[in-house]
């Protein structure tokens, strides 16, 4: 008996709890559609606090109520409000004010339509309203776009929501973002006091978009005070502004060193250990950023659900292909030119032509790969300071790529014997060495890593069939400079390059940076002719 009882009473506590869920939105609910009736009340002061208590009640539902409301777009229907859309032919749909569903099978006619009636001040109020509702926005996306909004409207009326969200909102971005409207919104106050703590404040938050109304509030406000404040909080924001445009400039410069390493990883093999001058090693390149984009079309077409997680695998597509192309030119046409390094660098040449038009011929000119959202995007270690997400994962590849080389050659039996036939191909094929398929697949690894920094090179540009041209000069800059064979040097040789080129871009036109590049690494060749790291032993004589 006590144990039935007791599933009784578990029994009705659980329909209790059901029946108290379901009554809350009920309730909810019914306390918004009271509030709606009370917008159709002939005094204008019962119509502004009913449309404070619904835009207290932070409903998103809202939002396109009060935007047709402050439009004119609603109208009375059987003593309650209700969307007017047009539905052609003078005819219009009435809809349901929170739920939008239709109120009436078919659309009426407009004529006879009592609109609800609204004023200056129930239209003030509807601003405010949706400024509040917006900033009550449960995505944080949607919600730092609302903030940003009323920041830069720095309207005062917003500053109670925003102070608000600014000790509150668990999104730091949003915060931050919060606390800058509000100082905006106080550097219209009346109060000097008020005015140069908004300066104070806006200069520690690095408020980079007031600059100009603190210019002119050092300009033009009659409070001294108040102006000195306003020079010095833009002094120091501009002061930060260069410091993250120097650090930023330098990012860019490690992502796009990083590209370079990878490419000059490839080449370091074929030609600092292989001894070949494959001027097709650029199209690689390209056949990888091509790989890359029909991955992405594959998976549009056949694995929409799975989207997201299409670059990964485009790398991996990137490399086998760059690979297998390469070992077919190195079986067809490389391998019975070793030792002949004119005609081998002509041969490459003509293949890289080739190959250039066949991809024109196929693709066309341009093309575009979209990166997943996950790469979308970027870190902000500090305020004002985005590092894009895409250009920190080029960063990450780039030091799994030279990990991962460095482990193959020095780790593993293929390092060994291509070490050993490097040094001495005589002596290896006389230890039973199949050197034929180590040059093979030397060469295949080569080309595959070209490929995957073309994976790479996608995520911060387009797509064209000459891309591979703009990398190859540099990339055998890279291998002279680091030293022929030397994976330390490509890596210091290819972070150099790459950063000097965007620090010297913002002085001087791009084609004068590189100019001026070449020229520092041939003074630098002059003095050091087998460059950073020199071959030793018999790699010297190899």
């Amino acid at each position: 008996m006590p144990r039935t009882m007791w599933r009784c009473v578990l029994v009705l506590g659980w329909l209790a709890a059901c029946a108290a869920a379901r009554a809350l939105p009920a309730a909810e609910g019914g306390e918004l559609a009271a509030q709606l009736v009370r917008l159709l009340s002939e005094d204008s002061g019962e119509r502004v606090a009913a449309i404070e208590r619904l835009a207290a009640s932070g409903e998103q539902r809202l939002i396109a109520f009060f935007e047709a409301y402050r439009q004119g777009a609603v109208a009375v229907h059987e003593d309650r409000p209700a969307l007017v859309r047009e539905a052609g032919s003078g005819r219009v749909q009435l809809l349901d004010p929170l739920s939008g569903q239709p109120l009436l099978a078919e659309p009426i006619a407009s004529e006879g339509l009592r609109e609800l009636p609204i004023g200056r001040r129930e239209r003030l109020a509807a601003n405010h309203a949706l400024v509040r509702l917006r900033l009550a926005d449960p995505d944080p996306k949607a919600r730092l776009n609302a903030v940003s909004r009323a920041a830069e409207q720095a309207e005062p009326a917003a500053r109670s929501a925003l102070e608000a969200l600014a000790q509150r909102d668990p999104e730091p971005r949003i915060r931050r973002m919060a606390a800058i409207g509000v100082a905006a919104i106080d550097l219209r106050d009346a109060e000097a006091a008020v005015r140069k703590a908004a300066c104070q404040r806006l200069a520690e938050l690095r408020a980079v978009g007031w600059r100009s109304a603190l210019l002119e509030l050092g300009q033009q406000d009659p409070d001294g005070a108040v102006r000195e404040a306003a020079r010095r909080a833009r002094a120091e924001i501009e002061a930060w502004m260069q410091w993250t445009g120097i650090v930023q400039t330098l990012f860019s410069g490690l992502s796009a060193g990083s590209i370079l390493i990878v490419m000059a990883l490839g080449l370091s093999i074929t030609f600092g250990l292989m001894g070949v001058i494959n001027m097709a090693h650029g199209e690689m390149l390209m056949i990888g950023a091509y790989a890359t984009l029909l991955t992405q079309w594959l998976f549009a077409a056949v694995f929409p659900a799975a989207m997201p997680w299409y670059f990964p695998c485009g790398i991996v597509a990137a490399f086998l292909s760059a690979a297998l192309l390469g070992w077919l030119i190195e079986l067809t046409l490389v391998r019975h030119l070793y030792g002949r390094p004119l005609e081998t660098l002509l041969a490459t040449w003509g293949v890289s032509y080739l190959l250039i038009q066949t991809i024109r011929v196929i693709f066309g000119d341009n093309q575009a790969v979209t990166a997943p959202d996950w790469l979308v995007g970027g870190w902000e270690p500090v305020p004002e300071l985005v590092l894009p997400w895409n250009r920190l994962f080029i960063i990450g590849l780039t030091v799994a790529a030279v990990i991962a080389v460095w482990w193959l050659l020095a780790r593993t039996r293929l390092g060994l014997l291509v070490r050993a036939t490097t040094q001495s191909r005589r002596t290896a094929a006389a230890l039973g060495v199949d050197t034929r398929r180590i040059d093979g697949a030397t060469f295949a690894l080569g080309s595959g890593l070209a490929g995957a920094a073309g994976a790479a090179l996608t995520l911060i540009g387009g797509l064209k069939p000459d891309m591979g041209q703009e990398f190859i000069i540099d990339s055998f800059l890279v291998v002279a400079a680091g030293g022929v064979g030397n994976l330390a040097g490509v890596v210091l040789a290819g972070l150099g390059l790459g950063m000097a080129n965007k620090l010297l871009e913002p002085l001087v036109h791009a084609v004068w940076a590189k100019v001026l590049v070449l020229a520092a690494i041939i003074l630098f060749l002059q003095w050091r002719p087998s460059g950073l790291f020199p071959p030793r032993g018999r790699l010297a004589d190899a």
